[in-house]
């Protein structure tokens, strides 16, 4: 069902980009920059744009590389004060030792909304949220949890010439209680219809609400291209599925570097590519080695 919801919302998008909808662009430099987040490349005000965002992750901790692949759509409207949007991620792990897997990630709806300050002005406060739909009990094809989850963030940006300065305060927020199942997976039993005889072990992790800060820093070399350095903070360390144990394997938080810089090759075609490292790295429990960020959007509509 949630696929059909999501099929339906890219096909509104796309049939809504016939019709001309203002991007709250204009002549000022804030309103023609593009402010783009080097840790998942997408765009931090509301936007007419379609992003296709490509993920390396060099030796996670199940010594493989994970490549993921995410598809994100975004609509704004009140003259760039608001936007819905969407995404879905593609995981392939490249492993050792076993066959390579690949897995369908969680998909999100969400929202941007810009409530007050004037668009041409040298800064922004946006506020963002999103839901995640449970991925299934089927972990053969899917992944990110059996459950929902949401989204929220509060961002704050300034331009001064050629600087800019963002920096974003949220979370993740578990939205369900996860849906336990028997031995016999996907049987169609719901489990509440189970013997207890038929019970599943008690879960080796619970859920936690995750605290994520970031703050980065773009130079403009010129109007097309820009170069950006930032940090960010998770807590806890394993996000919203945290593992019971209390040993090295879970560090309390993570934080992270990132470097990169970002092209408009057009006015409406922008790229960007970003060095993600972590500041945690101890072999025994680092997330994984580095990764790469590589972005490509498209905007649409006249200003």
């Amino acid at each position: 069902m949630k696929h059909n919801v999501l099929i339906l919302f890219f096909l509104f998008i796309f049939a809504g980009s016939i019709y001309s909808h203002h991007t709250g662009s204009s002549d000022s430099p804030n309103a023609t920059a593009r402010f783009v987040d080097p840790f998942t490349g997408k765009r931090e005000k509301p936007t007419n744009y379609l992003v296709m965002t490509q993920d390396y992750y060099q030796s996670t901790r199940e010594n493989s590389h994970l490549f993921t692949t995410t598809a994100f759509a975004e609509m704004n409207f009140y003259d760039g004060r608001f936007a819905l949007n969407a995404s879905v991620p593609w995981n392939y792990y490249q492993q050792r030792g076993r066959e390579d897997a690949a897995r369908i990630g969680k998909t999100y709806l969400g929202f941007k909304f810009q409530p007050f300050f004037d668009l041409d002005k040298p800064y922004f406060f946006v506020i963002e949220g999103s839901v995640g739909f449970p991925s299934g009990p089927d972990t053969d094809r899917f992944t990110g949890g059996n459950y929902y989850t949401g989204t929220g963030f509060v961002k704050l940006g300034y331009l001064y010439e050629k600087w800019s300065f963002v920096t974003k305060i949220g979370g993740l927020a578990p939205l369900s209680r996860p849906q336990p199942n028997n031995l016999q997976d996907n049987d169609g039993v719901p489990y509440y219809f189970r013997k207890l005889s038929a019970s599943p072990p008690e879960p080796e992790y619970e859920f936690k609400k995750t605290t994520l800060i970031s703050g980065y820093v773009t130079y403009y070399l010129m109007p097309e291209i820009s170069l950006f350095t930032g940090l960010l903070y998770r807590n806890p360390y394993n996000g919203v599925d945290y593992s019971k144990e209390k040993d090295k394997l879970n560090p309390s938080y993570f934080t992270e570097a990132s470097a990169g810089f970002s092209w408009n090759f057009s006015e409406k075609y922008n790229m960007s590519l970003a060095y993600r490292y972590p500041l945690q790295r101890d072999r025994e429990y680092r997330l994984y080695q580095s990764a790469w960020t590589f972005a490509f959007s498209m905007e649409w509509g006249s200003d």
